[in-house]
């Protein structure tokens, strides 16, 4: 193919994605693409039936009316699978996004076991989405650890007790799809990007509060990597090198105080008896002096790694999953704080902090972003 044409239709699909409906003069504005350009790559989406034209009336005015393109829904599917130390979670999406289907897969100890049951679960799944399985274009997969995402393998993860497991293999060829994985922080910052808060920004930083923390980067509208895969691992920042033993092997990491189960650790051993974070912040409201002193170190401390971020990156937001059910209360607000209390002035005008309540399927619908991603960008 032509690779100016090429260009021409990933950009037509990026503005899409983006902006979710343009017309043709919008689109060819915005790519930078000439219209007769942008005329064939749409006729071309169109009669793959990707694109769908909408009509929109003239209010008031006489002549044709205005059409505008947007990305057929159900021209494409695809299935996104979240593989973490509780359970197994497997949705599948549109083109847009929306979740059509979930099944629950309760924790298996090993990749072999993982694969198994993702597989007896697949056919369940397409059954309750009503899809086709030719309409199926990929599998993502999401695990917490170190991921080569170019081999499609599990460096390492701690939480999973894995090490080199060529889980896009093993599972692309039990459903005999295209298969891509990536750490599950990436894949929140992709979902992010392609079909959440983030379609706006071409420079952002993710970051999921869960169990433990994990963090991605969008530099110039690309997920940033690093050298070998290895960027964004704000969690294992050094904050006490005489602190509590990380399970990474070294002493005093960020998720040591920060993460969720580092919390529930430290509450448990000041007699606090509880089921999650938000019975800590319900604690701490109610004037319990010890619930109040762990959420405020933790949302200083984890404050305080964000705002060395914000100087090194400057991201135009900073976009946060609470995948534990903090809410808006005193671990939030000690975030906030101390990265408004520790980022120079000119920062604090350009830059947002967003938080948001993790949606039930949150990462395997993140995880299916990379299936779309790689997808689309293929066309």
């Amino acid at each position: 193919m032509n690779p100016y044409l090429r260009s021409a239709r990933s950009a037509t699909i990026a503005a899409l994605l983006q902006h979710e409906r343009l017309s043709r003069s919008e689109l060819a504005e915005i790519t930078g693409v000439s219209p007769a350009s942008i005329t064939e790559v749409s006729q071309n989406f169109l009669q793959q039936g990707l694109l769908v034209e909408l009509l929109l009336p003239q209010t008031g005015k006489r002549g044709r009316p205005s059409v505008q393109l947007r990305l057929q829904s159900s021209h494409s599917y695809f299935v996104g699978i979240s593989i973490s130390e509780v359970a197994t979670l497997m949705v599948v999406t549109d083109l847009q996004g929306h979740i059509l289907a979930r099944q629950t897969i309760p924790f298996c100890k090993t990749p072999a076991e993982v694969t198994a049951a993702v597989r007896k679960n697949y056919t369940t799944l397409l059954r309750d989405a009503a899809i086709p399985r030719s309409r199926v274009r990929g599998v993502g997969i999401a695990v917490a650890g170190i991921v080569n995402s170019d081999l499609g393998i599990c460096r390492y993860s701690a939480a999973l007790n894995w090490r080199d497991v060529p889980i896009s293999e093993l599972i692309g060829t039990a459903l005999k799809l295209p298969a891509w994985v990536d750490n599950d922080a990436n894949a929140a910052a992709v979902g992010e990007k392609f079909f959440g808060r983030a379609r706006d920004y071409l420079n952002f930083t993710s970051i999921i509060l869960g169990r433990s923390i994990g963090s991605a980067h969008y530099m110039h509208g690309m997920l940033y990597r690093g050298h070998d895969g290895g960027a964004g691992e704000i969690g294992h920042i050094t904050i006490d090198p005489k602190g509590a033993l990380c399970h990474c092997g070294r002493n005093g990491c960020l998720e040591t105080i920060a993460g969720g189960f580092a919390l529930r650790a430290a509450a448990k051993a000041c007699g606090l008896s509880i089921n999650g974070m938000r019975d800590l912040e319900v604690l701490a409201v109610q004037g319990n002096t010890e619930a109040s002193r762990l959420l405020r170190t933790a949302g200083a401390t984890l404050g305080a790694g964000i705002a060395y971020l914000v100087h090194i990156n400057n991201p135009q937001c900073i976009l946060f999953t609470d995948m534990e059910g903090f809410e808006n209360g005193v671990f939030r607000t000690a975030i906030r704080q101390t990265i408004e209390n520790n980022i120079l002035p000119r920062f604090l005008g350009s830059t947002q902090i967003l938080f948001m309540d993790a949606e039930p399927g949150f990462l395997p619908r993140s995880a299916a972003s990379i299936a779309a991603f790689e997808y689309l960008t293929s066309l």
